[in-house]
């Protein structure tokens, strides 16, 4: 019975003291303006819906190397809510934004709540969080990789799966 439990505890420990670090980060960092939305949840609502939209809001760089499923690209320097799908987007049932950790995409995730989209939600924990729960992301020419841009050295150690990269 012992083991077991031991073994229980090696498994749930990093999820749960992740977790825990994830909301201590983002704490520091976000008004929480954007309701989150965890890797998993998002994973569950991509997989039974095509009404979920994921937009990157990081730059151009990051979303070469290492992307969400058929995410769109909306940069973050550079965001120009007028220039996005808006038919698309007024049609979806959910719009997840996501960036590295989740910082600049409640900024993004603020802009499209005040410009009448609904069902906005900010991926908590970012590419970040998607990847260390073993979900697949992908490169600039749409093919599975285990490379994912982490913004910078600092960033590097929030990923617990996957080869860390940054300029």
């Amino acid at each position: 019975m012992k083991n077991i439990l031991i073994l229980f505890l090696l498994a749930i420990g990093p999820v749960v003291f992740a977790q825990q670090d994830w909301d201590e980060l983002l704490d520091k960092y976000n008004k929480g303006s954007v309701p989150y939305i965890t890797a998993q949840e998002a994973a569950a609502a991509w997989s039974t819906d095509d009404k979920v939209i994921f937009l990157d809001a990081r730059e151009v760089e990051e979303f070469e190397t290492s992307h969400l499923p058929q995410a769109i690209f909306v940069g973050y320097d550079d965001f120009d809510a007028d220039e996005l799908p808006s038919q698309t987007l007024e049609q979806a049932d959910k719009i997840i934004v996501y960036c590295t950790v989740g910082v600049r995409s409640e900024d993004i995730g603020e802009i499209l709540l005040k410009k009448g989209f609904q069902n906005v939600y900010n991926l908590k924990g970012g590419i970040l969080s998607w990847k260390n729960a073993d979900f697949i992301v992908y490169d600039r020419n749409g093919q599975p990789t285990g490379k994912v841009h982490v913004y910078g050295p600092d960033w590097g150690r929030w990923l617990t799966r996957g080869i860390p990269v940054h300029d």
